[in-house]
């Protein structure tokens, strides 16, 4: 499909967008990489990306030279050329790849019906695959153990630190493109755990992003310096520590402003946004020679839905699976925490499940690995880690200590009840 002189305008002025405005600039990146109809604002918008993804400054002259780098040999004059910019023609934009898709699938389906021997069902499953963008690659199965013994034998450090060994050695194959959800009731330490998550992980040199849907950002700080202090995070966030815990929690603040660990103050974010957020996080820690290798989502039922849906099932669902696209799309760990439901309360044995997860059909299926959270009654002091489901690793239950001051779950020793 020809790119109409109004379409090429409207990609110019986003482009010219792109270079003036940050925030609309990873807006745009995390739309489809085939946005751009004309050929040569597809290969600006690939220099832009790429200077993003590296964290390098993003100007005209800059984004000229990388896309010569990439083969446009009149990228100067392209960029010199672009109109006035605007940020409004996204949809614009949108609607013209879905004719530039409908026209794909008019043309397999002509293809498919000149020959007598095609399968015109399979054709149309084809043509609408190719329009939902969801036609997967294809390699050969030499090709992908290649590649898979090349990223074993290179030692692909773990992801996922927790401070409990245990179940670091449970999770240690839980890497980039996976999706874990931790679920529990209320109270039972969702938060507590999401925060000793990312900060074990920051601490190990990986980049974290906690999205805080609920808490705002100085909630998480003090929750993150409670536990690093080892203090009680009440009468820290209430100022009554004496004068040795208040020296605890200073030189535990100096640890975590070192960490690369930020907060997205997160309320009402879609997965788009949370998207935005991360893209541009990812872009700030590159200038610091940091790989952002984990987003934590607190919590994914509070989580603005992509679109508004009468079922709330499908609403979850939309989550879920955009929290999946996430984690696949930026190759990093998603953590998304998840309420139980409150079925669970009204049993006699109180240990979750996979079927206690709120909506929990789509949140089973998308997520690698998930974790629910156990405190059982009988004593409070104790906590369960139940990895009821993963993918590339075992099951099984982790027994911990619950620091209910510090709000940490502890390690207990070697208790690891795998299956």
């Amino acid at each position: 499909m020809a790119v109409t002189s109004l379409e090429t305008a409207a990609e110019g002025a986003t482009l010219a967008a792109m270079l003036a405005d940050d925030g609309f600039r990873v807006e745009v990146l995390c739309e489809p990489e085939d946005l751009f109809g004309d050929a040569r604002y597809s290969v600006l918008r690939r220099a832009v990306g790429a200077l993003t993804e590296r964290g390098d400054l993003v100007d005209a002259l800059t984004v000229a030279r990388e896309a010569q780098a990439l083969g446009l040999n009149s990228a100067e004059e392209v960029v010199r050329g672009l109109p006035p910019a605007s940020g409004k023609y996204l949809t614009v934009l949108a609607n013209a790849r879905l004719r530039r898709k409908a026209q794909e699938i008019g043309r397999m389906l002509m293809a498919s019906g000149a020959s007598p021997e095609a399968d015109l069902g399979q054709a149309a499953e084809m043509a609408v695959a190719a329009l939902a963008g969801t036609m997967s690659k294809v390699v050969s199965a030499g090709d992908a153990g290649a590649e898979a013994f090349r990223r074993v034998k290179a030692g692909a450090p773990r992801i996922v630190r927790t401070g409990i060994p245990d179940l670091d050695d449970a999770l240690q194959l839980v890497g980039p493109g996976d999706f874990v959800v931790v679920g529990a009731r209320p109270s039972r330490g969702k938060t507590a755990a999401a925060v000793q998550i990312g900060r074990y992980t920051a601490a190990a040199g990986t980049g974290v992003l906690f999205g805080s849907l609920e808490m705002a950002p100085e909630q998480i700080s003090l929750r993150l310096i409670a536990q690093e202090a080892e203090v009680s995070f009440v009468s820290l966030a209430a100022n009554q520590l004496e004068v040795g815990g208040w020296q605890k929690a200073a030189r535990a603040l100096e640890t975590i402003s070192t960490l690369p660990f930020s907060i997205a103050d997160a309320g009402g974010y879609t997965p788009a946004q949370i998207r935005a957020a991360a893209t541009k996080f990812k872009a700030v820690l590159a200038r610091r020679g940091i790989a952002l290798g984990m987003i934590l989502v607190d919590y994914m039922q509070i989580v603005s839905p992509p679109r508004v849906d009468r079922s709330r099932e499908r609403e979850i669902a939309a989550i879920s699976g955009a929290l999946k696209a996430l984690a696949r799309g930026l190759g990093v760990v998603v953590v998304g925490l998840s309420q139980l439901s409150r079925a669970v309360e009204g049993r006699q044995d109180k240990r979750p499940t996979l079927a206690d997860l709120r909506e929990s059909g789509a949140i089973e299926q998308d997520a690698d690995t998930v974790i629910l959270l156990h405190r059982p009654e009988r004593d409070e002091r104790l906590g369960e880690m139940i990895i009821a489901k993963q993918r590339n690793g075992p099951t099984g239950t982790i027994q911990t200590v619950w620091n209910g001051p510090s709000m940490m779950f502890e390690p207990v020793g070697d208790a690891f009840e795998g299956r």
